[in-house]
């Protein structure tokens, strides 16, 4: 059989390349439909929906997608309406310029049914498409059912009734479209509204010009405009990928590159004939009271939670409703008067519409990016710790939680100067950690951070608190907060101490309530005196001038900017703050409220991360009211002087340009780290930054940077922490299992029946927030110089290296003077002072009422611990640089109380001992269980773990073997011995209160003396009965 040649009869024609991007044009109404039947179902519930006849299969999109159409179609809807209302005596036309499906004069009909009466509505699209509308118009009863008069043609006029008329016409012959128009519309008695709902963008732009300027000459016509901006160049990435999205599809967008802003769009509408011209992005559209009341926003999140408010601002930012005027008679009613900044023409310095470069004054950073191994270091609405280095002077910066590439995740990625090949690091063993969560907080005190909230979805928020320990790497639960919280701030106070805003406790609420945590008394609330700011949520909030005031008594000030209001629309006030009585258990925080300033709008941010340094307050990121934020306004300085206040933009010349929406910025040494960032920009695709940028913090005086960012200094993804997860051993089957850490738990105590129960127990516990007087508040190292006085001299432990060995005796006793002592320490030397009887240090116990006088009184025991205080042996003073104190057991219970800095311990039952090198008669060991603890010859052990932090109390057991490591750079606490036994204590002097009991040491003279009975028999013989002797007592036991 041979093979045909030539055309397969009924193949159709290739179409021309004009064609399919006229098909792909006409695809883009496919998506757009069922996005506004997205929003028809779930915001107009108890309207007529007239999208469903036009969509076969519904979708949900997502609350992003559906809020901002629904701010697209009530636009047009407003321009219509009252459009409609407007009273004239000619007839009113609403003519739709490539309607696609839209069922705009069936919503006006059932919407507005009194305007509507004598209205007449024009649908014009390509044929191809309106051809299929009619039929779904025909078809339909609850469409045609409105109509009257209905004629049904194959011409032009495909479709004509009293109220509806459908055109199938190309919007590029406007010959052919005037003459269409004209057979359906007498014009001169007409008064006319043309709208255009992004549709003549994909026009070539020439053609939607010459369009433009066509309605112009209508007698009396207005013309409603709604389209892409590209308002700050386009490489800003929202239009970057907007602009990528629709090349992709062969829908090139003409008209906004040649008319990318709000002023080009104004000229452009002037030039072509509109002598009244009011444009308005829909950003500011939004927040317009004669756009929507609050009570219109609040209700919409009553239907769908939405938290998406940054991606909503950069969709805003690039769509406009722009309303001009052919004719002064109707220029009274243009529907954006009474929308700011619409009437009059933005100046070219205004940065609304500028995308020139600042100021030749403003600084510009030279800055570095470092970019991401594959698939890490991608997420976005996370928070940053200071975690450890490969040493102590080289922090690194831990970026928790946030939402990845396709979930929120619990891991970390870790940043740092280290020339290091990146990993992903999973460790094994098991841990408690944070779950998951993003929109969090975590503040940096020091030797620990604290995170607070944080959320899943907007209505599941989280009240979990958490300590990170630096030198640790370990997570510790804390004080829950009183509420679920999330897209809130928190700032340190110094001392421990943590401010956190107000922020969503769900989709509908925001906390009116400003709280203060500390380790001692957990969360308190602030009373509020005079005026209060309302309440708001991701606003810049920041304390400043830490480190201008060693005074602890001394008020903490500083300052709260923008947030979003309950009626979502950014506060534009900024407001300085000061907390009084910090220190005490009420807290009182006055505002006041700023005059308003230049660069103002700079600042009232949503979502921007905040950095105080030196003075300055740099605020980053976000968006802000009504307009885009421009690349070179990012980063700006922020400073409150006593009469004034200032405002600097730094200009930062980012290649690749970021998207600084849900990136987090850190200030580390010399330089701000920026991590993560990313954004859904709209239904166009999500951009992720590719990577960090290191930037130089400005010298402002010279307004340059500091000499630019040392290459030794460039801060890079080190390494992704994943949550430490039991995991299945990949050794051999003999290997043993890491050892099982326990945690202390933490108890608070309500009396002293409590803590005769913690005693009866005989188990070690944390007591918290207990009362242990003012020295956890007083006792710094420039206090106690003053207070012991400088010149006293102490016997202090001095270590060659940082675990000290009580049997080899690697420190050596050294007398030092006490201020020589707390200044060495605070350098990092290996230091550590126990303090002795500063009368008979050979013969008596410490006793701090005795031996430091002078601050005893600071220090008290609470009084549920009133058996310590009855019963006491001794009490030393403990003050420690960075050593590990030998692994050793005290004979005594003690209460060991952290008044300054932060400590690890182990500890270990008594059972153990066996199994932890305790030679016979020595209380001590030589064993250094903090690097020792996974080795084979401690699998049996089983310890426990403390973290003490400032005001804790540790209840350690009499025989618990136990060891210390200093968190902090230095620590300080009072550790009181008690008798908790009637009797049986070792007679004599007792110095340290680790004297084996009388009968212990009784008993090993005995077994010397049973020995020593059998040294006359041969060896077998002797080995026999000192067997049988041993399993005997061993039986006993």
């Amino acid at each position: 059989m041979k093979e045909r040649k030539g055309p397969v009869p009924g193949r159709p024609m290739a179409k021309s390349k004009a064609q399919l991007q006229d098909d792909s044009i006409m695809g883009t109404n496919n998506s757009s439909i069922v996005s506004k039947r997205s929003v028809e179902r779930l915001y107009f519930p108890h309207e007529a929906h007239f999208f469903r006849y036009f969509v076969k299969k519904p979708q949900r999109r997502s609350p992003l997608i559906n809020r901002g159409y629904w701010l697209r179609m009530r636009a047009i809807d407003q321009v219509v309406r009252q459009f409609l209302e407007q009273d004239s005596k000619k007839q009113k036309v609403v003519i739709n310029l490539g309607c696609g499906y839209d069922p705009l004069p069936w919503q006006c009909l059932e919407r507005y049914p009194g305007a509507s009466n004598g209205a007449r509505f024009v649908d014009i699209d390509y044929r191809d498409l309106m051809l299929k509308k009619r039929a779904v118009v025909q078809t339909t009863a609850e469409l045609n059912s409105m109509l009257t008069n209905i004629e049904i043609s194959d011409g032009d006029v495909l479709f004509r009734s009293d109220q509806y008329i459908q055109l199938g016409c190309d919007l590029r012959d406007i010959g052919s479209l005037g003459r269409v128009l004209g057979s359906v519309v007498d014009i001169e008695k007409c008064s006319v509204l043309f709208t255009a709902e992004v549709s003549i963008t994909y026009m070539n732009v020439e053609a939607a010009d010459t369009l433009i300027q066509w309605a112009s000459k209508f007698p009396e016509a207005r013309f409603c405009l709604l389209e892409q901006l590209i308002p700050d160049g386009e490489d800003h990435p929202f239009s970057w990928t907007m602009m990528a999205h629709f090349d992709k599809l062969r829908t090139f967008l003409g008209a906004v590159r040649k008319y990318p802003t709000e002023e080009a769009q104004r000229s452009r509408f002037e030039d072509l004939g509109w002598p009244n011209v009011s444009v308005c992005n829909l950003w500011r559209l939004w927040s317009s009271y004669a756009f929507a009341t609050p009570e219109e926003r609040i209700a919409l999140d009553r239907i769908e939670p939405f938290d998406e408010w940054e991606e909503f601002a950069l969709f805003g930012c690039h769509y406009f409703l722009l309303v001009a005027d052919s004719a002064n008679s109707m220029s009274n009613s243009i529907s954006l008067a009474a929308v700011p900044g619409t009437e009059t023409k933005t100046p070219s310095g205004d940065p609304a519409n500028s995308s020139s470069n600042p100021a030749d004054s403003d600084p510009q950073l030279d800055l570095t990016f470092s970019e991401y191994p594959k698939s890490h270091g991608f997420r976005r609405f996370a928070a940053a710790m200071s975690t450890k280095g490969q040493d102590r002077a080289r922090g690194r910066i831990g970026v928790f939680g946030g939402m990845g590439l396709t979930t929120r995740t619990d891991s970390w990625d870790e940043y740092g100067v280290d020339h290091v090949e990146f990993v992903a690091h999973k460790p094994r063993g098991s841990a408690v950690t944070p779950s998951s969560r993003m929109c969090h907080t975590i503040t940096d005190m020091g030797d620990v951070s604290l995170l607070v909230g944080g959320r899943t979805s907007p209505d599941n928020a989280s009240k979990e608190c958490w300590l990170f320990h630096k030198w640790l790497s370990t997570w510790e639960r804390v004080d829950d907060l009183p509420w679920p919280l999330y897209r809130h701030n928190a700032t340190s106070m110094g001392n421990g101490y943590v401010l956190v805003s107000t922020g969503r406790i769900d989709s509908r609420i925001i906390s009116e309530e400003y709280l203060v945590w500390n380790r001692r008394t957990g969360w308190v609330k602030c009373a509020c005196d005079g005026q209060i700011p309302p309440p708001s949520y991701g606003a810049v909030f920041i304390s400043t001038g830490l480190d201008s005031s060693e005074d602890r008594s001394s008020p903490r000030s500083g300052v709260l900017a923008g947030g979003m209001s309950i009626n979502s629309c950014l506060e534009d006030d900024v407001w300085r703050w000061e907390v009084n009585g910090l220190f005490s258990h009420s807290p009182i925080i006055n505002f006041h409220r700023l005059p308003d300033f230049g660069g103002q709008d700079l600042v009232t941010r949503f979502g921007a991360n905040a950095i105080y340094d030196q003075g300055q307050v740099y605020v980053i990121g976000g968006v802000i009211k009504d307009r885009i934020l421009r690349s070179t306004e990012e980063l700006c300085t922020f400073k409150v002087n006593e009469s004034s206040v200032t405002v600097e933009p730094i200009s930062l010349d980012f290649t690749p340009r970021p998207l600084l929406i849900g990136s987090t910025t850190v200030a580390a040494r010399s330089s701000l780290v920026v991590t993560g960032g990313s954004a859904v920009c709209f239904s166009f695709g999500t951009f992720w930054n590719k990577g960090n940028y290191t930037i130089p913090f400005p010298d402002l005086a010279a307004g340059q940077s500091l000499g630019g960012a040392n290459p030794s200094e460039v801060w890079r993804l080190l390494r992704t922490v994943s949550a430490e997860v039991l995991a299945k051993s990949i050794e051999t089957p003999v290997s043993p299992e890491p050892v099982s850490i326990v945690s202390i738990p933490r108890v608070q105590l309500r009396s002293a029946t409590d803590f005769a129960r913690i005693l009866e127990a005989s188990s070690p516990v944390i007591i918290e927030k207990a009362n242990i007087g003012p020295c956890a508040i007083e006792w710094t190292t420039y206090y106690l110089k003053e207070k012991v006085g400088a010149e006293r001299e102490v016997i202090v432990h001095e270590a060659s290296t940082e675990h000290m060995d009580f049997k080899f005796k690697n420190f050596a006793y050294t007398t030092k003077r006490f201020g020589d002592f707390l200044d060495q320490i605070q350098d990092g030397q290996k230091l550590y002072l126990r303090s002795l009887s500063a009368e008979k240090p050979s013969e008596q116990p410490a006793d701090i009422t005795q031996d430091f006088p002078t601050i005893s009184a600071d220090f008290q025991l609470p009084k549920e611990l009133a058996v310590v205080s009855e019963n006491t042996h001794s009490s030393p003073l403990r003050i420690s640089g960075p050593v590990n104190m030998w692994l050793h057991y005290d004979v005594m219970a003690n209460v060991y109380c952290q008044i300054q800095g932060s400590k690890r311990l182990l500890l270990f039952p008594p059972s153990d001992v066996k199994h932890l090198g305790f030679e016979p008669g020595f209380s001590s060991s030589q064993i250094n269980v903090f690097e020792e603890l996974n080795c084979p010859s401690l699998a049996d052990t089983h310890p426990y773990e403390a973290i003490l932090q400032p005001g804790d109390i540790l209840f350690l057991p009499s025989l618990w073997p136990h060891t210390a490591s200093l968190i902090s750079g230095i620590s300080i606490a009072v550790n009181v011995f008690f008798r908790n036994l009637s009797a049986g204590y070792a007679t004599g002097k007792d110095v340290y209160g680790n004297r084996d009991l009388q009968a212990y040491e009784k008993g090993r003279q005995d077994i010397a003396k049973i020995v020593k009975s059998f040294d006359s028999l041969p060896r077998d013989v002797r080995g026999f009965y000192l067997q049988r002797l041993a399993d005997e007592l061993k039986d006993k036991v």
